[in-house]
């Protein structure tokens, strides 16, 4: 038996009267569909047709000869059909559903095909026909807020190489630099043809200054006639530009070329190069006259009549003045050893390897006038061969138009003095490295001699002394194969470092860096320096002895203890004034050469700052706290790192005779330094007492360290490794160093103010102010005004722009800091 099957019927026509208020959006989401349609069916088409409208507008059509003429249209024909044809066949009409189905996308719960619904049947069932009814008033509600979309066109994908935009751009710059092919010609034709409108003959003219001058450009109209004389300089700029259709000529007297106006030339530009005159005509009326002076360009002067001059630091100071009539443009200089003037014995014998002259730019100011210069150049050539020998130094200066000024003069080239005498004696022995390497036996002998058993005293610090030996061992072993250039530089700046540090000393403390100063201030008046390095030395020694009188204050203060105020104020004091006036005295005494009454001030100085110390330590302190403890452990591993150098110098010493074990150490007393397990021991107990200092309140960071120093220095003790040992011990003394310093800072941010340090005096009698510094009433020395300081400023910026081991970047970026002055 066959099954039933249910009657067909037909698909039952959407009924759109619900959507009647909305009739006028869809309308025009229907359109917005109809342009989205077009533009994606059609856009070759339009493309192609924009092409051909910006060809004719452009007249590109002349650069094409009148053969291809018929060819090229039909192409361009066959591609229009086509292209036409295939739009058509992707055009497909929007519907009026589409365009319910678009308008509907945007709203929440498409609400405009909802109200297209119709609902099962609902009988009498009042509950179904009330939730129908507020469900169609919900979606009437919704598609109110309905907005007609805007159109939407991707064709990325149709056009990814952009000819669409192309052909875009082309029509839009043919319709704005060109006219309409109607309005263009009156008789067109390939033989030429007559303007519709001539326009009349007219004429525009300028002259532009070089732009070195910083001259305005100046506008040349017609009133600007003979009588009223032009004055420009020498390589200006004259621009004619002619408008318009007329019998133009032009007699130039001013360019030095003669030139003659062609007829089919209508921009015309050439430089002036002497006084003339110019004159326009069209037809033989005179249109434009003009009277030109020529001023010549005068060369830059430069000037450096001052001496050359030595900041503290060594750096060379070389004042100059440049002028020009309109602007400096550039400037360098160039240093170059004289060798007929050098003092040729001992090292300075062999012939030189001299290196490549020194050069470089001269500052010049960023903004600002730069027809009238007076600046300084400042460069630091301490470490360079040409150091502290005759020199020929040439400083040239250019203008805009590639005129130039050039000084030379012949000087010492200044640097950085050395007054200990063994610093001095190291940078002899690189110098002479640094001019021949014949001189490598030579330097090596010498260094070795002046650290083979070196006297106590010599040597300030172990790390100077090993620095100096594997200076000696690397030259051994790199003069094996040949001392290269490279290699010989290497030593050169490792004996560097060396002297510096011999020169400067321990200078970890106020009193060590007061000490220092007052020793470097007697080597320069017993080695003859100059006036200006005593000078830099009693400046230095200032600073030292105020550095250490704030010091002393602080520890007063922090101690809070009033009875050794009192105690410094009854024992030796002098006044804020009175020291001021030794110091004067004493470089007074300087600059009239009166050496040992400067000496004997210097003495007196010195015996006073010993009294002041002395009277410290024996004034009774306060309560002790952990940073003295950590002071005292310090002072322990300054002793013990000193009897481990004497224990290296024994073992030298022992090594060049023959190990007989006959020795006497460096101070003079009897038998041999303390072995290698003895300093290992103790190290150890050194570092067990670090440790409980640590337990009782001594926290920080840096004494966490110095404690992991000393252990490291026990073990290479205990390895017989005294030369790492003494490294290690000296990074463990800078962490005591740094220890103590962030106890000291601890101790302040923790004071609550309960012990008044009001009455507290200085050793100069000064009250001790509130924040440790010192109230220096009317005995004050005025600080250093704001032009000294910027000027110190601008100091340190030209040294370290002429260092040349800076990288490239920061030296770029510290010129540019010193043009904007």
């Amino acid at each position: 038996m066959a099954g039933l099957t249910p009657p067909k019927t037909a698909p039952r026509k959407p009924d759109f009267a619900p959507l009647a208020p909305y009739a006028g959006r869809l309308f025009l989401t229907r359109l917005t569909l109809w342009a989205e349609t077009l533009i994606m069916a059609f856009w070759p088409l339009a493309s192609l047709v924009a092409l051909g409208n910006a060809a004719l507008l452009l007249r590109l059509e002349q650069f094409v000869p009148q053969n291809y003429w018929v060819y090229i249209a039909a192409a361009l024909l066959v591609l229009a059909l086509y292209l036409g044809g295939i739009g058509v066949r992707r055009l497909k009409p929007p519907s009026r559903i589409d365009a319910i189905l678009r308008l509907d996308s945007a709203l929440p719960g498409r609400p405009l095909s909802a109200l297209l619904d119709r609902p099962a049947y609902l009988g009498d069932d009042t509950v179904s026909k009330n939730l129908w009814l507020a469900h169609t008033a919900a979606m009437r509600q919704a598609a109110a807020r309905a907005r007609v979309p805007a159109p939407s066109v991707n064709l990325r994908e149709r056009d990814p190489n952009g000819l669409r935009l192309l052909a875009a751009t082309a029509l839009g710059v043919a319709l704005v630099f060109s006219s309409l092919p109607g309005a263009r010609v009156q008789n067109g034709g390939p033989n030429g043809t007559a303007l519709a409108a001539v326009p009349a003959a007219s004429f525009e003219a300028w002259a532009r200054p070089p732009a070195y001058t910083g001259l305005p450009v100046m506008y040349l109209s017609p009133e600007n006639l003979a009588d009223a004389s032009l004055e420009l300089p020498i390589g200006s700029e004259f621009t004619l530009r002619l408008y318009g259709v007329g019998d133009f000529a032009l007699e130039d007297g001013a360019s030095g070329q003669n030139l003659v106006l062609a007829p089919d030339v209508y921009d015309l530009s050439f430089p002036i190069v002497q006084s003339g005159r110019i004159t326009l005509r069209e037809s033989g009326d005179v249109m434009g006259d003009w009277r030109i002076t020529a001023r010549a360009d005068s060369p830059p002067q430069l000037q450096s009549d001052a001496a050359i001059a030595k900041s503290r630091d060594g750096a060379m100071e070389l004042e100059f003045t440049a002028q020009d009539d309109y602007a400096i443009t550039g400037g360098s200089y160039r240093i170059t050893l004289d060798l007929d003037a050098v003092d040729r014995r001992f090292g300075l014998v062999a012939p030189p390897d001299l290196p490549e002259p020194l050069t470089g730019a001269l500052p010049l100011p960023f903004r600002g006038d730069r027809a009238d210069i007076k600046d300084m150049l400042t460069a630091d050539f301490s470490q360079h061969l040409f150091a502290n020998l005759p020199v020929v130094i040439t400083v040239e200066v250019t203008d805009g138009a590639g005129q130039s000024a050039i000084l030379s003069r012949r000087d010492v080239l200044p640097a950085r003095s050395f007054f200990d005498p063994l610093a001095a004696a190291i940078i002899e022995q690189r110098r002479d490295l640094l001019w021949s390497l014949d001189n490598l036996r030579r330097v090596n002998d010498v260094l070795r001699a002046i650290s083979y058993a070196p006297e106590p005293g010599l040597f300030p610090s172990a790390s100077s002394y090993l620095l100096t030996r594997v200076a000696i061992r690397r030259m051994g072993y790199m003069a094996e194969d040949g001392l290269s250039l490279a290699e010989r530089d290497e030593i050169a700046a490792l004996l560097w470092d060396v002297a510096v540090m011999i020169e400067a000393g321990d200078l970890s403390s106020a009193e060590a860096r007061l000490r220092r100063a007052q020793e470097r201030l007697r080597e320069g008046l017993q080695n003859g320096a100059t006036e200006q390095e005593l000078a830099e030395l009693t400046d230095e020694l200032r600073d030292a002895i105020d550095e250490y009188l704030q010091q002393m204050a602080r520890e007063m203060q922090q101690n809070g203890d009033q009875q050794q105020a009192e105690n410094q104020q009854n024992g030796p004091t002098m006044s804020q004034s009175q020291l001021q006036e030794l110091l004067d005295r004493i470089e007074e005494l300087n600059r009239n050469g009166q050496r040992d009454e400067a000496q004997r001030l210097l003495d007196q100085l010195n015996q006073f700052m010993e009294n002041m110390q002395m009277t410290m330590q024996q004034t009774p302190g306060g309560q002790s706290s952990p940073g003295e403890g950590v002071q005292d452990t310090l002072r322990q591993q300054q002793e013990l790192s000193d009897d481990a150098f004497r224990r290296l110098q024994e073992e030298f010493r022992e090594n060049g005779q023959g190990g007989n074990g006959q020795t006497q150490n460096p101070e003079g007393e009897d038998g041999s330094p303390p072995t290698s397990e003895e300093l290992a021991e103790r190290q150890e107990a050194l570092r067990d007492f670090m440790r409980q200092l640590q337990d009782e309140g001594a926290d920080a960071e840096a004494l966490r360290e110095a404690e992991r120093n000393m252990a490291d220095a026990r073990d290479r003790l205990r390895e017989g490794d005294l030369s790492g040992a003494l490294d290690e011990q000296a990074q463990a003394m800078e962490n005591l160093r740094r220890g103590i310093r962030e106890l000291e800072a601890q101790d302040r941010a923790g004071n609550n103010g309960e012990d008044d340090p009001a009455n507290a005096r200085d050793p100069l009698g000064r009250p001790v102010g509130n924040d440790g510094g010192v109230d220096q009433g009317e005995t004050a020395v005025p600080d250093q005004n704001a032009s000294e300081r910027a000027r110190e400023l601008l100091e340190e910026i030209r040294r370290r722009a002429a260092d040349r081991l800076r990288p490239e970047g920061e030296r770029d970026y510290l010129q540019r800091l010193l043009d904007l002055f």
